[in-house]
């Protein structure tokens, strides 16, 4: 159905409505905004905002209309340990209010105008509002703040919806702001540099060419859907200090209403080719929960298309065990090879052979026998490439408890390999042709 007069949905919303969330963009007194909505019922709305100087969601939660034009909302305040106690069920029953917004849709529907009043009333300040985007809500969403919040976290769990500017909008515009840009490096021929975002303060990195020429925009887009990904969750850690978001008496100390550490992420580009980019993230990040998460991960591109990279078309033993959204189901291994993106890859016995035989042996001896090494290599085996057409192997994605024991384990020429490569490893690096 075509989009209609928002003022006339948002008066007359039935439940096919009201699987709309609509993002503005607009200012609350001098400051920048952006603002998601959607209309839980007739003459109500919920939402959730953000000042692009910062970057973290402020709940607005559902309150009744003021006459037949304009609709109010109440602005969360953060918790504390007295304003956000749980009642019998779990649930903060009576957040905190900061403010109260007051909205009357534009004759064409495609803006608000308002006021936003502290509960102080010491000072009012003006909201304006314009439509920039809009999305379709899951069906099972909760039409509240922590219910926009979840639809857009859901992204992450795999299957047909990604992470990406259509189908969470929101997040994206937050991140249309000034960027801090660094030196440019050079990497292989090709040149890029980190820019950093001021409100969460690591650099990530973006390609300003290739060694042949070749177009950067797909592979930038790529990083950048990365650079999101970061800051949508130190952006959601900020936000938990609400209880619209998940705070309560309990959770509070634990990292919520901070950065949750993103702001100490290390991002290194460490190859970059016309076929192939990848990089390694990490750090020790931590937003409530048990413990942090120590983290070093590797993340490999295609850079012509952005795509998630099909290792599987460089080695033959990189195997799809599962997809994200059909676990314990059987596996086309072509298809996968196709959306790499939608399955769970690891090392078949081949490749953990091999590194198990040809691994560098640790200096510290014991340490291989306190981790159990090559069980984790059997486990955890991952690869990344370095510069000379090498591929390291290296071992990534342990659990907490023995992150420690997480290490590089041999670096290897392509060409020293055939054994190990696909037919089609000679398609993104030529030298083995």
């Amino acid at each position: 159905m075509r989009l209609a007069i928002l003022a006339t949905i948002l008066l007359t919303t039935t439940p096919a409505f009201a699987v709309d969330a609509i993002t503005y963009k607009g200012t609350l007194g001098d400051h920048e905004i952006i603002v998601e909505l959607a209309a839980p019922g007739p003459n109500q709305l919920i939402g959730r905002y953000s000042y692009m100087a910062k970057g973290g969601d402020i709940p607005l939660d559902v309150n009744g209309s003021v006459g037949t034009a304009a609709i109010t909302m109440f602005e969360e305040a953060p918790c504390t340990e007295a304003t956000c106690t749980q009642d019998d069920d779990g649930n903060v029953a009576n957040p905190p209010v900061s403010a109260i917004w007051t909205l009357t849709a534009s004759a064409d529907g495609a803006s608000y105008a308002g006021e936003w009043v502290p509960m102080n009333k010491s000072k009012s300040l003006p909201i304006a509002l314009t439509e920039i985007a809009r999305r379709t809500l899951p069906d099972d969403a909760e039409i509240t703040p922590y219910g926009l919040r979840d639809s857009t976290f859901e992204l992450f769990y795999g299957g047909e919806a990604i992470f990406a500017p259509h189908t969470a909008p929101y997040d994206f515009a937050k991140m249309e702001v000034v960027m801090d840009a660094g030196e440019t490096e050079t990497l292989e021929g090709s040149t890029f540099r980190y820019v950093t975002d001021p409100r969460t303060k690591f650099p990530f990195p973006r390609i300003l060419s290739l060694s042949d020429g070749s177009l950067v925009q797909q592979a930038n887009e790529a990083l950048e859907r990365r650079h999101t990904v970061l800051n949508f969750f130190a952006f959601d850690c900020m936000a938990q200090v609400y209880a619209g978001f998940g705070a309560n008496e309990y959770s509070l100390g634990m990292g919520a209403g901070t950065l949750g550490d993103y702001d100490s992420e290390n991002i290194v580009l460490t190859y970059l080719s016309p076929t192939v980019m990848n990089w390694v993230e990490s750090g020790s990040t931590y937003c409530t929960g048990a413990h942090p998460n120590n983290h070093s991960d590797t993340y490999i591109a295609d850079t012509k298309t952005g795509e998630p990279f099909p290792l599987g078309k460089v080695f033959k033993d990189w195997v799809a065990s599962y997809k994200m959204d059909s676990y314990g189901e059987p596996v086309d291994q072509a298809a996968a090879l196709e959306a790499p993106g939608n399955y769970i890859w690891t090392a078949g016995q081949p490749l953990i052979d091999y590194a198990i035989a040809n691994r560098t042996p640790n200096d510290e001896s014991d340490l291989d026998d306190q981790c159990g090494l090559d069980d984790l290599i059997a486990s955890n085996l991952a690869l990344r490439f370095v510069p000379g057409d090498q591929v390291l192997f290296t071992i990534e994605g342990l659990p907490h408890v023995n992150f420690a024991c997480s290490q590089d384990l041999l670096t290897v020429k392509l060409s020293d390999v055939p054994e190990l490569l696909a037919p089609t490893a000679k398609d993104y690096f030529p030298a083995l042709q």
